[in-house]
């Protein structure tokens, strides 16, 4: 007999099961191959959305993405379905028990059925949720949806739990390049305000801040004032010139009650600066102060997220604080090396003026050598000249003693005469450094046994002080090859090289470790000079094989 109506009913629908399940499995098996080829989380979000939406053939369906125990939109399909949308009572509930759930009741927002999956990882962690409504057909959502949409999810998980893993390990990666670039600003000895500005760009990337602003603190008289220049907003810098006394403004009041403050809804707080809110884009503020380890506050860090985005947590303003106290140890040795260079400066300045007073009073001394005391013993050998003129010829003896005395005045005038040119030689004030040096050496080579060459390949072009202080270096130079080298041979030249002036000094004597030597004077002495001529000097020397030193200055109309 033929099969009743209702058998065949029967046999028909449960051909249309098995197709229906043999179309899902077969989409299956694509969306896991696309699934696996894929590492980029927002876009596997996308195509678990897509093939969702086919296999399950809803008219809409969301992922939503489960972070910080918040359930947020994270792709949908199709493309026309409202962006952000909130997640629904069933994807809360999935993630609750770890259970896939079927909804077939109309709701009263308009919603026929739903149909919600998790994605639950390997470590039963809930990265995400599967919603489909509305079954496109205007049925229910069947057993064999729910089956489709289990084994989907299970195909989904892996690749999630891998893109989710190869995602962290960029923010890893992004989060210990932003640390190195941290420490590089820390450690690059900048001025405090402009190290705590360049700072904000490194800090915003720690806690995925849109934007921000750090200042350093200031006295005024009896007063503490924040202050800042600039405002970091989306990789650019804006002009954001500010001063807050205690308790005015966000950074006042950080800087004044020393303790973090964060606040929800920036444009609704009245401490909130009206132009920033108007400006950009500013949902929650986080600001931290920034104290060293006495527990004195420096400075602030300031942040700001989007409207939308999850505000600051407690836990954020613990590690801005951390990041603060070490930037707070940047600062303090900033200034500790600002306020060194300044007493460096300050003895530069006194020793120049030092060397200065001392070279006047040597030409003071050396000119009342010469005039005054030069012309009493020019008196005194003339008197004693006239007084050997008013003897007798029987006092052969007083006269001997008189010729005596008159050699010894002229001894006297010729030493004196030396002392005079050893203070300040006359020809430095009026031929200059070359004919000065030149006459050096001359002198020299009367004293010494050893051969000294001079060469001058250029025109000195010098200020005043610096051909002071090379006739100086010169002179010291020769003195310690004559005490201490044992040289047969010194060559002293001059030269100038890429709008530098340079003068050598080098000889073949017995050398010495410049590395043990730390109490000589003269080199204290010439180092000091070149410190305060903004020059370098280059010591070269070796046990056995000689020595030479260069002094390095900028030639005068140089810069």
């Amino acid at each position: 007999m033929p099969p009743a109506a209702s058998d065949r009913t029967a046999e028909q629908q449960t051909d249309y099961e098995w197709r229906q399940a043999l179309r899902q499995l077969q989409q299956i098996s694509v969306a896991a191959e696309a699934f696996s080829l894929e590492l980029d989380l927002p876009k596997l979000f996308d195509l678990v959305a897509c093939h969702s939406y086919d296999i399950l053939r809803a008219d809409q369906v969301i992922i939503f993405s489960h972070v910080d125990n918040q359930l947020k939109t994270a792709a949908h399909s199709p493309n026309t379905a409202a962006a952000g949308a909130g997640a629904s009572q069933h994807a809360e509930w999935c993630v609750r028990y770890l259970k896939p759930r079927v909804d077939n009741e109309p709701s009263s927002s308009g919603v026929r059925n739903v149909l919600c999956v998790p994605l639950i990882s390997t470590q039963h962690r809930v990265p995400g949720v599967i919603e489909a409504r509305n079954k496109r057909t205007g049925g229910a959502f069947t057993e064999q949806d729910l089956r489709a949409a289990i084994c989907l999810a299970r195909v989904a998980s892996s690749s999630v739990d891998r893109a989710w893993l190869f995602f962290r390990i960029e923010e890893w990666q992004r989060s210990l390049e932003t640390l190195l670039a941290f420490n590089a600003t820390v450690n690059q000895q900048l001025e405090p305000a402009e190290m705590v500005q360049t700072l904000v760009a490194d800090v915003t990337g720690f806690l995925d801040a849109a934007g921000g602003a750090a200042g350093i603190v200031i006295r005024e008289g009896e007063q503490t004032v924040a202050v800042c220049d600039r405002f970091f907003y989306e990789g650019e810098t804006h002009e954001y010139v500010r001063r807050w006394q205690p308790r005015e403004g966000i950074p006042g009041v950080v800087v004044e009650t020393e303790f973090p403050l964060l606040i929800n809804d920036y444009g609704l707080n009245p401490l909130a600066d009206r132009q920033l809110a108007s400006g950009f884009d500013i949902g929650s503020c986080i600001c931290v102060p920034i104290k060293n380890p006495q527990e004195e506050v420096l400075g602030f860090f300031k942040l700001h997220r989007r409207q939308g985005e999850p505000s600051f947590t407690w836990q954020d303003a613990a590690f801005l604080e951390s990041l603060g106290n070490t930037a707070a140890v940047a600062i303090a040795n900033a200034r500790l090396v600002k306020s060194l260079e300044l007493k460096n400066e300050q003895i530069k300045k006194l020793s120049q003026d030092h060397l200065r007073r001392l070279e006047q009073e040597r030409k003071h001394i050396a000119r009342e050598l010469h005039d005054e005391t030069g012309q009493v013993l020019i008196g005194l050998k003339l008197r004693l000249q006239l007084l050997s003129g008013l003897l007798n010829d029987d006092q052969q003896v007083a006269k001997q003693e008189l010729a005596g005395l008159r050699t010894q005045v002229n001894e006297a005038a010729s030493q004196l005469k030396d002392l005079a040119k050893r203070l300040r030689p006359p020809t430095l004030d009026q031929l200059g450094f070359e004919a000065s040096l030149r006459q050096l050496v001359a002198e020299y080579r009367r004293q010494v046994e050893f051969q000294i060459d001079i060469d001058f390949r250029a025109q000195p072009r010098l200020s005043s002080e610096a051909e002071t202080a090379l006739f100086r270096i010169a002179q010291e130079s020769l003195t310690n090859v004559a005490k201490h080298s044992r040289a047969n041979r010194v060559e002293i030249s001059f030269r100038e090289l890429g709008g530098k002036q340079v003068l050598g000094v080098s000889d073949d004597g017995t050398g010495f470790d410049p590395g043990m030597v730390t109490s000589g004077l003269g080199l204290i002495g010439i180092r000091e000079r070149v410190k305060m001529l903004d020059g370098q000097i280059s010591i070269h020397s070796i046990c056995g094989q000689g020595t030479r030193i260069e002094i390095t200055l900028q030639a005068a109309g140089q810069k």
